[in-house]
Formats: C-alpha cells, structure tokens, sequence
C-alpha cells in the first residue's frame, strides 16, 4: 500500500513509500523534527559549517546561508560603520544625493502569503516643521511592494505579491524629509537585501 498517495499532508517536504510503511524526508539544509514529518532549518552559520571567508558575514536563510561582503561605499561616499555609508556634506558631489545610505538584509520563505508587512522604517529624529516622505526608489520593477505611511515619522514596507525562491532582491527605501521652516529637503535610504528561500518552510 502506498501510503504517501493518501494524502499530501503526511509529510512537509516529501513523503517516500517503502513497502510497509512510509517516510518523510527533508531537502538539503533542514532536518527532520522528532514528529518525523516536519523539516527544521540547520543554521550553518551557528553550527560553522559554512564557507565564508573571514572578511564575510554569514547570515542564515531557510534551508541555507549567505556569505555577505563587507559594503563598499562608492563615491563620493566614505563608510562610516560596518552596514552605512555617508556623503559629506561639504563634497559638492552630494548635493543631491541621500545623505547615508545604511543596508539591511533580511530572508522571507518562499511563496509567503500576502498581504505581509515585512519591515519598518522611522525617522530616529524630528525637526520642527518638518515633514517625512517615503518610497520604494528602486528595486520594485515587479510591482511586488508598496510603502504605506503608519504614522508622521514612520512606513512599513508591504510585500504584495507571493515571491517564489531561491531569489535575491534588493530594494531602495527611501525617506525624504522635507523642512518648510528653513527651506530643507534631503533624503536618506535603506538598501534592504531580501533573500527568498527556496521552499515555504
């Protein structure tokens, strides 16, 4: 009898039959649980079984890890920590562009259901007579996220569409803040990194 024919909700990843009896098993990247049907994430960079290089970060997805590169701010911006970049503002070069740029990475399972807010954006400061704009500057082409303000000083970043993986996406938030009082208007962005994984679990 094949048991794994029954139904689809014997095993999270994949049911395999044997004669008698039947078992789950997992893709690379997870094991098992003890209820013997569900998978569970290995987090290789904890465990050290990775193969990044000591300049790179490890950061654990789903069923797998990254190895991430040390930023490289471009010009005319100079690094000021491990995840921000900022263009002086006495560099002429500048002059229109966001004053930092600070990056985030981030995974989310594939095919996640939607509507889902996945992340936050606030001014960590307010001026008087200032007002804060916020926007997907680049990165949205497919139209799968949207920024809806929640507040004068905040946004969340809403994934609209379900995204299958394995996928990379980086994305360009950026929060314009405009001074009526003394004529200001400059902006700031988040590149957030999102790395979907393969499978829904």
């Amino acid at each position: 009898m094949d048991e794994c024919s029954l139904s689809e909700f014997l095993c999270q990843h994949e049911c395999v039959n044997q004669p008698g009896t039947y078992f789950c098993s997992c893709p690379p990247g997870y094991i098992l649980l003890d209820d013997n049907r569900s998978c569970q994430d290995i987090n290789e960079c904890e465990h050290g079984n990775h193969t990044c290089n000591l300049q790179q970060t490890c950061y654990n997805l789903q069923g797998g890890f990254k190895c991430i590169d040390p930023i490289r701010c471009e010009e005319p911006y100079l690094r000021i920590s491990d995840n921000r970049c900022m263009c002086p503002a006495e560099n002429p070069g500048c002059r229109d562009q966001p004053f930092t740029i600070l990056y985030r990475d981030m995974d989310v399972v594939s095919g996640r259901s939607v509507p889902a807010d996945i992340f936050q954006m606030q001014a960590t400061t307010r001026y008087p007579g200032a007002y804060y704009i916020f926007q997907i500057k680049s990165g949205n082409e497919g139209r799968e996220f949207y920024m809806r303000q929640t507040g004068p000083i905040s946004a969340t970043l809403v994934m609209t569409r379900p995204i299958k993986g394995p996928r990379d996406i980086q994305l360009d938030l950026e929060m314009i803040t405009v001074n009526t009082v003394i004529n200001f208007r400059g902006s700031s962005v988040i590149r957030l990194r999102i790395y979907v994984s393969q499978y829904p679990f």
